[in-house]
């Protein structure tokens, strides 16, 4: 009973802390929201309105969202993702892609850090994973031009939804980070929310780049970084020569437990802490030994598809396939 009270204080501290979105009624509820987004962006969402095409798309908490900008990108990097309004919620929403072919796979691999492009104007030390950075660069001109389209109607009550998961994640965050600085220096700049919400993401760069989204979500921006109990995804790339990579965290972590009926259905809210240092009471607390690849796989209205040799827990296959 006692644990019970604990996470229900928990439950409600996060409701506190973290605006409402629309309608919903929990966080749980806006997670698995957001979740469809990045679920779609895995099937042929330029099809929206075809459920064989795209079945994510047909959910009735996004079937209305109308796509305004897409992108499927291979040469110099892989990229494929949409922008969309959806307006029963009043917000714009950016959604990335994942890691599914060799291309994504290169782009995840090259793990060595380069320098953030505003951080030489700006006299920052802000570096990032140079495969993320070239993914995301492939597709910013698309994600950029489709922003100030929008930004120019009359809806700048609607707030900004960057969402992605695994490599989508990373890329979500670095467009998240470049948005706020193209609206600080350009005449697009406008009053909307910003808000980052990423499943399974992996580090995306170094601790001053951390710095930098969280100065970027501040005032009523957001950004909420979903971890499914053992992911082993999250804890990567690691830091092992500091000289040459510094990888680190941003914003707050969730971090997304199995319950007794359900995986990733029961929601912890990690503290914040400052420089990317990361809740050593949440994900950050399970051991190497216990990481592991099918809790990737499954979050908050994310179901990918995977192989069932890679998802046995506990001695039972997962119920989820």
């Amino acid at each position: 009973m006692r644990i019970r009270a604990i996470r229900l204080m928990l439950l409600l501290l996060l409701l506190l802390l973290v605006p409402a979105w629309g309608t919903a009624t929990s966080i749980l509820d806006d997670l698995e929201h957001v979740g469809l987004y990045a679920a779609a962006t895995y099937q042929r969402f330029e099809d929206w309105a075809n459920s064989r095409a795209c079945s994510v798309c047909q959910h009735s908490d996004i079937r209305s969202t109308e796509i305004n900008a897409t992108w499927s990108t291979a040469i110099p990097a892989a990229s494929r993702g949409f922008v969309g309004i959806y307006h029963n919620r009043r917000h714009v929403v950016v959604a990335f892609r994942g890691t599914t072919h060799v291309m994504d796979v290169l782009a995840d691999a090259q793990i060595a850090e380069v320098k953030w492009p505003s951080a030489e104007a700006d006299g920052n030390e802000s570096r990032v994973h140079a495969g993320f950075l070239a993914a995301y660069l492939s597709a910013r001109d698309t994600v950029l031009g489709a922003l100030d389209a929008i930004a120019a109607d009359s809806n700048s009550e609607y707030s900004i939804l960057f969402v992605g998961h695994s490599l989508g994640a990373a890329q979500a965050t670095l467009a998240f980070a470049d948005y706020a600085e193209h609206t600080s220096n350009t005449s697009s700049a406008t009053s909307r929310k910003m808000r980052l919400i990423t499943f399974g993401s992996p580090r995306v760069g170094n601790r001053e780049f951390a710095r930098h989204v969280d100065r970027a979500a501040t005032g009523d921006g957001v950004h909420l970084r979903v971890v499914h109990e053992a992911d082993m995804v999250p804890h990567l790339p690691r830091t092992i020569v500091p000289r040459l990579h510094d990888y680190a965290h941003s914003g707050r972590e969730i971090w997304a437990r199995d319950s007794e009926t359900a995986p990733a259905s029961d929601v912890v809210l990690c503290r914040k802490l400052e420089d990317g240092e990361e809740d050593p009471a949440c994900s950050v607390s399970v051991g190497p030994l216990r990481w592991n690849i099918a809790d990737h796989f499954v979050y908050p209205g994310i179901r990918i598809g995977i192989p069932r040799y890679l998802v046995q827990k506990e001695g039972r296959e997962a119920d989820w396939l």
